[in-house]
């Protein structure tokens, strides 16, 4: 069983579970309307009085006439008037209308809940107060009270939420099925590797794509326009484009072509052409990707290197200086990238053991520090100078400790991805 069959297992499985019988939400107003009885204008106040004391729990109750409600009387609102010197004796046997509320929220049964929400919130406090009437073609049905329809309106949203979590989990499973022979393969093929990928939310922008060819290790970092569930989308289809582009068996790419051909496939794919009208433009999508993409030899001694503006940074066993090897200047996919455009292939020899990086925007623009100022590239070059003896396992773990600490109380701006790697003639498989 492949690792795509595999996902899809596990996603039939997911969808039986978010499918799961739930609780049936109330959606409509009728749902809320408990069928209480109503009093008629011919009833009195005295006779209000006595409802009131037999149902200690009842706090509204509907005046209808002929059938259809024309008021609504709140028990706190009739007690304090009914209560005051001399009211009994002058209102008791007269009509309970003169107590009630002549303008009551009355909906229809099939109201749905979100509308009569906003009913709701127009009306003031009063649907909290005194609830709301239901009818039928304009016939009494029952009375909701304002509790009812909060806990409604909260039990819609927390499932909302919990079916939009449940939706990015998936979107991770999917995310991470694509990227698991990656990993299988940066295991195999690169030991002394570390990683650090950490989408700023469930799911992100950056994403990565390893695999073994004779011409030596293949490998891709991305970063993609936005972040969570709308980058995650844009890494499905970078990775999409490499896993059909990318020839295990064949010993010659070129990895500035190969950007080239993922420019064209993106720009396709999204329909994304620069426009001359400015108006029209701003309506237009315009989204891609930052992309390195290496090819490394299989003795470790060089790597091609080509890059739309992302960096690979190089420390060379047995050399103080620290190398910054910058991609070209153009985006991958974006509207006003054009269909030909090229990316230079760069050829960077190494020594037999060299320590290379390839960071994100996610590392350099991250706000920290006691100034409040983004990382940046050199304190990155700083950071590998000072651990160049380590592996490429123990520098990432560092770094991302450090990371942390850098980023202290400020807010995580990007997804954040690091690759490390030393190179070795014995340690490449």
């Amino acid at each position: 069983m492949t690792h795509i069959d595999r996902l899809y297992d596990s996603l039939a499985a997911g969808a039986a579970d978010l499918h799961t019988a739930q609780p049936p939400l109330v959606t409509r107003a009728e749902q809320l309307g408990n069928p209480t009885e109503p009093v008629s204008p011919e009833h009195t106040n005295e006779e209000v009085r006595a409802l009131f004391a037999r149902h200690e729990a009842q706090e509204t109750v509907a005046v209808v006439e002929e059938g259809r409600p024309i008021g609504l009387i709140n028990r706190n609102t009739f007690m304090e008037h009914y209560a005051r010197p001399f009211a009994r004796d002058v209102f008791g046997r007269k009509s309970c209308i003169a107590f009630m509320d002549k303008s009551p929220v009355v909906v229809d049964r099939d109201t749905p809940i979100e509308t009569l929400v906003k009913i709701a919130v127009e009306a003031g406090t009063r649907v909290l107060q005194d609830g709301f009437i239901t009818t039928a073609h304009g016939q009494y049905l029952g009375l909701g009270t304002g509790y009812g329809l909060m806990k409604a309106m909260s039990d819609i949203e927390a499932e909302k939420t919990r079916q939009l979590l449940s939706s990015i989990s998936y979107a991770s499973l999917i995310q991470r099925s694509h990227l698991a022979e990656s990993d299988r393969v940066l295991r195999a093929h690169l030991p002394d590797h570390g990683l650090l990928w950490q989408p700023r939310d469930v799911v992100g922008g950056d994403a990565y794509f390893f695999r073994h060819t004779p011409g030596g290790l293949l490998g891709c970092v991305f970063d993609c326009t936005g972040h969570g569930v709308p980058g995650a989308f844009m890494t499905l289809i970078a990775l999409s484009f490499l896993e059909q582009a990318i020839d295990p068996a064949n010993p010659a790419v070129d990895p500035g072509a190969t950007l080239s051909a993922m420019n064209r496939y993106i720009k396709r794919v999204l329909q994304q052409r620069a426009s001359e009208d400015d108006a029209l433009a701003e309506k237009e999508s315009s989204d891609g990707l930052d992309a390195a993409l290496f090819l490394l030899a299989p003795d470790g001694r060089s790597v091609q290197f080509a890059s739309a503006r992302l960096t690979l940074v190089v420390a060379h066993e047995g050399s103080e200086e620290v190398l910054l090897v910058d991609g070209d200047k153009a985006g991958i996919g974006y509207a006003d990238t054009p269909d030909d455009q090229a990316w230079t292939t760069q050829q960077v020899p190494l020594a037999r053991h060299s320590m290379l990086l390839i960071p994100t925007d996610g590392v350099i623009d991250q706000i920290g520090g006691p100034k409040h100022i983004a990382h940046g590239k050199r304190r990155l070059v700083q950071f590998l100078a000072e651990r160049r003896g380590t592996s490429a396992r123990a520098l990432c773990a560092d770094f991302a400790e450090h990371f942390t600490q850098w980023q202290g109380s400020q807010r995580r701006r990007d997804d954040v991805s690091l690759l490390a790697f030393r190179t070795s003639a014995e340690a490449l498989a």
